[in-house]
């Protein structure tokens, strides 16, 4: 396995890079990294946000209330 490292340009869903020619031609695993782009994190803290669950009661009240539906599923309460 070998790692390689390089920049790439994304145009309407099709990313173009240039890798170095000694890499053998076949299928190649790729990870992407947008750095500009918010991860599934900051949107979902973005979304808490949004709803009113910016402080850390409210958060632990959404919790709770959680806690309670999944054990109310389960009969146990």
């Amino acid at each position: 396995m070998r790692i390689i490292q390089t920049k790439g340009i994304v145009n309407n869903g099709t990313v173009t890079a240039t890798i170095p020619t000694d890499v053998s031609n076949g299928e190649v695993d790729l990870v992407i990294l947008a750095e500009n782009e918010p991860d599934e994190l900051e949107f979902m803290r973005q979304l808490a946000r949004e709803k009113g669950y910016d402080s850390k009661e409210k958060i632990l009240d959404l919790i709770k209330q959680v806690k309670r539906e999944m054990l109310t599923e389960k009969g146990i309460i």
